[in-house]
């Protein structure tokens, strides 16, 4: 197989993994409490990759001491955030409106880089960011406007849309990560930041809220699935993809999450995409084609 097909192969079993979590997140809502399906997963892959990743925090902890509030940062924004807040959400909206939602995170993006990093930009972008705004408005208020007054009776698409925008932050932010960080390093510390950042949250669900983990079968598989599938391999499958390839060129898979997660949730867990929801979408995916059209996504990496 040759370099490109298998970082082709790779990309779409990423992206797949990716479509799963979010679905089968929705599918345990009721029996797995979200701040602990997202600790037990983050503990889990840290069991995992804190031996495989050691060397390289050894080497690494010296650049990290020195820049301790990025670390933090990165880690509470990754793996403490975006995923808890997803699956906060998915408590009470569906996986079809947080998949929608997901497919702007390229949109918030190029809208903080503008704000953070200072990239300018052009009226061509300015045109297809608003036309994306449109399309997360529509997935946000079921095409109908008025429910911009009920918000609190949609409080899950509110946490989707949290999450989204915690992990465009993440990637903004990546461009300051100081140069002698990166690799296995990188992503095991992150992962133990987000772990120590999620404990006193899953302590206060179980024995504030009351919402205690029930170690059983359903949740050994759930979090086997999110743990190795939706984490590790897909961590280790893009890296690979990335490398073969480029990120350029490896970006535009990202599409595919919403894409595999809809089929899956609707021939899963039965829910259906609404007519306002395919609008929604058009006009997100539209105002990505117009926004990033200068800004070279297209490129091969």
């Amino acid at each position: 197989m040759s370099n490109t097909r298998l970082a082709y192969l790779l990309l779409i079993l990423t992206t797949f993994f990716w479509a799963g979590n979010f679905v089968l997140a929705r599918a345990v809502h009721a029996s797995v409490p979200p701040i602990g399906l997202a600790f037990w997963r983050w503990f889990a892959v840290a069991v995992f990759i804190v031996p495989w990743a050691w060397k390289d925090l050894k080497q690494q902890w010296p650049v990290m001491r020195a820049h301790p509030w990025l670390m933090l940062t990165f880690g509470v924004f990754s793996v403490g955030a975006f995923n808890t807040l997803v699956y906060i959400g998915l408590q009470t909206t569906t996986a079809v409106n947080a998949l929608l939602l997901l497919s702007a995170g390229p949109v918030f993006i190029m809208l903080l880089s503008a704000i953070i990093l200072g990239h300018g930009l052009k009226a061509v972008q300015v045109v297809g960011l608003t036309i994306s705004a449109a399309g997360v408005l529509m997935v946000l208020t079921h095409g109908d406007l008025s429910n911009l007054a009920g918000f609190e009776n949609n409080a899950g698409v509110l946490w989707v849309l949290g999450g989204v925008i915690s992990w465009a932050l993440y990637s903004v932010l990546l461009h300051k990560k100081p140069s002698g960080i990166g690799g296995q390093g990188f992503f095991a510390m992150t992962v133990i930041i987000g772990v120590i950042g999620l404990l006193p949250f899953y302590l206060m669900e179980t024995f504030v809220q009351n919402r205690p983990v029930h170690i059983d079968m359903n949740l050994v598989l759930t979090v086997a699935y999110v743990a190795i599938f939706a984490s590790i391999l897909a961590y280790l499958f893009w890296n690979k993809a990335v490398e073969l390839i480029g990120a350029n060129r490896s970006s535009p898979f990202i599409h595919l999450i919403p894409a595999f997660g809809l089929v899956l949730s609707v021939l899963f867990i039965g829910e259906q995409i609404t007519t306002s929801g395919f609008v929604g979408l058009a006009l997100i995916f539209a105002g990505l084609v117009v926004a990033a059209g200068k800004f070279g996504l297209g490129k091969q990496g």
